[in-house]
C-alpha cells in the first residue's frame, strides 16, 4: 500500500525545484538510485532519513515534515530568529 508520505516525497524530487539529477548528486546517490528510493511501488529500495533530510534542505520543501508532524498530532513551530 503507498502512503501519502511516500507520494509526497517522490512529488517533490520528481516534480520540484531542484531537478532530480541534481538532487541525486547532492545525496551522494546516483539518479537510479534515488528514483528507486522515492518510487512508491518499489518495495526493496528505502528511503533513508538523512536522504530525506537533503531532499528538504535542497528543495525548501518541508511538506514530509509537516504530514510525519500531523499523523502524530504535533504542531510544528518554526524557530524565532533573534533581531
Amino acid at each position: 500500500m503507498v502512503s501519502k508520505i511516500d507520494e509526497v516525497i517522490q512529488d517533490i524530487v520528481l516534480n520540484g525545484p531542484v531537478p532530480s539529477e541534481e538532487l541525486a548528486e547532492i545525496c551522494g546517490k546516483s539518479h537510479k538510485t534515488l528514483l528507486r528510493e522515492v518510487n512508491p511501488e518499489d518495495r526493496k529500495a528505502k528511503l533513508g532519513a538523512e536522504t530525506l533530510m537533503k531532499i528538504m534542505e535542497a528543495t525548501g520543501s518541508i511538506e514530509p515534515l509537516k504530514m510525519m508532524a500531523q499523523e502524530m498530532n504535533l504542531d510544528l513551530i518554526p524557530e524565532r530568529k533573534e533581531e
